[in-house]
Formats: C-alpha cells, structure tokens, sequence
C-alpha cells in the first residue's frame, strides 16, 4: 500500500484504512481470511483485479479505495 498522501476524514476512515491495509499484507501472505474479507469490500472486484488496482494511485483508485473503507466501516459497525 502506498503511503498516507491524503487527510482522511475521520479516525474511523484512518482506523479502517489501517486496517484494510494490514488485511491486504496479510492475504498477500496467503491469509484466505483476510482475501475474503477485502474481496467484500470491494463488491465485484476479483482478487486480481484488487491486487492490480492496490498498486496505483490517482483520483480514480482513491474513489475506488474510498468506497472500499466505507463498506469495511459499515461491516465493523
């Protein structure tokens, strides 16, 4: 995962990115939980597009990753 380059709205959206971030280095390691998990987050998604998507940046990829906390907040909630 890339470094914080933005101010996140919240603790809550930084807790979840914190999160989401230690999940995805955890399913690269072959935690099929923490693959699960992440593949929810991002509806539709596969896990290799999700891979692909997780080594980028720009506007498009921060909207993507965005919507992506915003599901793994309404699931801790």
């Amino acid at each position: 995962m890339n470094g914080d380059v933005w101010q996140l709205e919240t603790a809550d959206e930084q807790y979840a990115c914190d999160l989401l971030n230690a999940l995805y280095t955890s399913a690269l390691r072959g935690n099929t939980k923490a693959r699960n998990i992440i593949k929810k987050c991002f509806d539709g998604d596969n896990w290799k597009t999700i891979k692909a998507r997780m080594d980028t940046e720009g506007s498009t990829w921060y909207v993507w990753y965005m919507d992506g906390i915003r599901v793994l907040l309404s699931q801790l909630a």
